[in-house]
């Protein structure tokens, strides 16, 4: 027989349960507007059932209820493939921000670029074909030549102050990287041990879950979180974060509770830092593969290392080296007012986009050539050679490479090649925008916390709580008849 008092606890299971059902949707609604929080739910299960013997055999009687845990709504591929595609978002995001600052830098089309300046050295050395032995036509040519060795100088440092600028990202980045994997390390021990000690303590894992989301943005990462078999009475696991390319052996940032680091003061050849392992971790000295085309440090050190040096060397430099080259070719073949003196228009020494200068030969005027050696003061031939240089190679061999058949061809070509890298950079975010933001919403539906579902939860769980409230009381009323009202003789 039952005791008197099963109904009691049976209904006190209930109000037990239905009051941390009622805490639970009150954490969710408290937390519906937390950054990284993921709604978590009150698991409710049956207790373990009463045998009773009644007519000569046994029956099962429930027992009531009671909270068998609390779990969070999250879904590990939705987070696996919005982190994927976030280390994608980033890459694109830090090359298309870094081109078009590149972009700027040239400002074509104005009449504030490097173009327009060429084209004016050019109109110059025309006017003063025309007119060979007028000093304020000399005059001119010098300024503009002036002044497009200064758009020369003004852009390389222009790219050597980004190369700088890119550096410093990837410092800060590879310091955010270390920190993530301490944080992300000390975060399991305490969920580790909370495991052990039987609880779920999902808030911590809502903390460490927006860390791996943060670290997503710098490096590609992969969590994989297993069961530790050393456990067999309660569900215990390892957390182990990968990060960069999927090598084997994996390149492992945290194991558990140990956090491997990257070197903060590795630096290449010219003082740029190296993205490499430091003697914490299994591999010290080798290089993190990023994979392809992931995270935004990636992005900082293809831009830093690769876009900007080929930009300069490639483009700029060879730009100018090809101008020092034919102007000083024709110049030297030469002379100005006065007869029987050539040399030298550009400093045939300085041949790089941050190095061009004019050579001090022409800082006298009337040394600047515009006629051939032995030819009458107001020939102008030479001078019109040079300005001919602007619509390709009459006058000399190209010095250009890639059989560019003009300066403004080589230039167009490039800053063209410029263009569709930006267009390319733009178009490739745009994609990732879309998929990282239905990512997040598919996330957000199954993670976030709607409002009107809690309130129906509430209502719910109050009714519950309500009716279990109700049992008390009738049970109440039951002791009180067998307690005071049975075996009174009236």
């Amino acid at each position: 027989m039952h005791s008197t008092f099963f109904g009691l606890e049976l209904a006190r299971r209930a109000l037990e349960s239905q009051q941390y059902a009622l805490d639970v949707t009150g954490h969710n609604i408290a937390n519906a507007n937390t950054q990284g929080y993921t709604r978590q739910v009150a698991n409710l299960k049956s207790t373990t059932p009463d045998t009773i013997n009644s007519l000569g055999h046994s029956l099962s009687i429930g027992t009531g209820v009671t909270l068998e845990n609390i779990t969070r709504a999250r879904d590990a591929f939705v987070d696996r493939q919005f982190r994927w595609e976030t280390s994608k978002q980033e890459y694109w995001g830090g090359r298309q921000d870094a081109l078009q600052k590149v972009e700027g830098m040239f400002n074509e089309p104005s009449e504030n670029s490097l173009h327009d300046d060429m084209n004016k050295f050019w109109t110059a050395w025309s006017d003063l074909s025309k007119n060979p032995e007028n000093m304020g036509a000399r005059s001119v040519v010098h300024e503009r030549a002036l002044t497009l060795v200064d758009s020369f100088h003004h852009l390389a440092q222009q790219i050597t102050d980004m190369r700088n600028n890119m550096d410093a990202n990837v410092r800060v980045q590879i310091h955010q990287i270390n920190s993530y994997s301490e944080q992300i390390a000390g975060l399991n021990e305490q969920i580790k041990r909370a495991e052990v000690a039987g609880d779920n303590p999902n808030d911590l894992r809502d903390k460490r879950d927006a860390l791996v989301d943060e670290l997503s943005k710098i490096v590609s990462v992969r969590v994989v979180e297993t069961i530790d078999p050393s456990f067999t009475d309660r569900e215990v696991h390892n957390y182990q974060v990968n990060i960069g390319a999927e090598t084997t052996p994996p390149q492992i940032l945290v194991s558990n509770t140990t956090a491997y680091k990257l070197s903060e003061t590795a630096v290449d050849a010219n003082g740029f830092a190296l993205v490499q392992w430091d003697a914490s971790a299994p591999n010290p000295g080798a290089a993190l593969d990023m994979g392809d085309r992931l995270g935004s440090l990636q992005a900082n050190m293809e831009i830093r290392d690769d876009y900007l040096p080929n930009f300069l060397q490639k483009f700029l430099d060879d730009l100018a080296a090809g101008i020092v080259q034919a102007v000083n070719t024709l110049h030297t073949s030469g002379e100005g007012l006065t007869a029987g003196v050539t040399g030298n228009f550009f400093d045939p020494a300085s041949t790089t986009a941050a190095t061009i200068a004019l050579d001090p030969y022409v800082d006298d005027l009337s040394h600047i050539a515009t006629r051939p050696s032995g030819a009458e003061i107001g020939d102008g031939s030479v001078a019109q050679q040079i300005s001919s240089l602007a619509n390709g190679w009459t006058a000399v061999a190209s010095p250009l490479p890639n059989a560019a058949t003009s300066f403004g061809d080589f230039y167009g070509a490039n800053i063209a090649q410029l263009g569709i890298d930006v267009q390319q950079a733009d178009r490739m975010k745009a994609g990732e925008d879309v998929l990282v933001t239905h990512l997040s919403n598919q996330r957000e539906s199954l993670s976030g916390v709607s409002l009107d579902e809690e309130m129906t939860n509430l209502v719910r769980f109050q009714k519950s709580y309500s009716a279990a409230a109700r049992v008390v009381t009738m049970m109440d009323d039951m002791l009180d008849t067998i307690v005071n009202r049975m075996g009174v003789t009236r």
